[in-house]
């Protein structure tokens, strides 16, 4: 493996090694839980290098401070999500399938990765230490992506949604997911319910793609009846006439 160099403000300059990038990729881990835990404020580096069995300075052979290591985890910890959305934006179908299409990648990944939903609340909740930052690099490149979908189905009449904008049905299935998977089971407290099983997450996508289908007032798609299935259904009303009355 080829390696290569890290440079980082107030850091020293290191060689990569394959130690360094298992290093670096258990540090991220930790720090992701810890964040997605306790928020960035709260979260300590002395929590995070114990995690790892690191002292705190040691962090800074990888990091340069907190910020910077709250942004490599938010990158590393989104950086697919926002890839599986720009593919389903950028697919070759439909608009109504493309926008299906990124709801889906959204439940999917959320669900596979539930420290995403705790990292958004975390993130909305401290909003004053991140200004006017997104959750992650590229995120007001897909909002812009979304919204020409969004006119770009208005236009065909693909779409015709309850709204001008698509702002309401983006809130109402990104965010039914986000306290889906991250807040739902705190507030049911011993209830017998966990909603990342097979069966409960099938119903929460089944559920995201209704509503965000009613908001932007897409039609279902029309069944598709096979020559076949119209021969014997043919066959079957014929048999049916010719049958004596009783």
């Amino acid at each position: 493996m080829r390696a290569r160099r890290i440079y980082a403000t107030n850091a020293p300059i290191l060689e990569a090694s394959p130690k360094a990038e298992r290093t670096r990729a258990a540090i991220l881990a930790a720090a992701e839980e810890q964040f997605a835990r306790r928020g960035f404020v709260a979260t300590r580096l002395e929590d995070v290098a114990a995690a790892v069995g690191l002292k705190r300075a040691a962090l800074f052979y990888h990091f340069a401070d907190k910020q910077r290591l709250y942004d490599a985890v938010i990158a590393d910890a989104f950086g697919a999500l926002a890839a599986r959305l720009d593919e389903a934006f950028n697919a070759q179908v439909s608009v109504t399938e493309r926008v299906e299409r990124a709801v889906e990648v959204w439940v999917d990944t959320i669900v596979a990765r539930p420290s995403l939903a705790r990292l958004v609340l975390r993130h909305a909740a401290e909003a004053e230490e991140h200004a006017s930052q997104g959750i992650f690099a590229g995120a007001e490149r897909l909002l812009r992506k979304g919204w020409s979908l969004f006119e770009q189905g208005r236009a065909s009449g693909e779409l015709k949604p309850v709204h001008d904008n698509p702002f309401h049905a983006a809130s109402a299935v990104l965010g039914a997911t986000v306290f889906y998977v991250a807040g739902f089971s705190a507030l049911l407290g011993s209830a017998d319910f966990n909603p990342l099983t097979a069966e409960q997450v099938a119903a929460h996508k089944h559920n995201a793609l209704r509503t965000v289908r009613l908001l932007l007032g897409i039609k279902p798609a029309k069944r598709r009846v096979s020559k076949a299935h119209r021969a014997s259904k043919a066959r079957r009303v014929s048999k049916a006439r010719r049958a004596p009355k009783a």
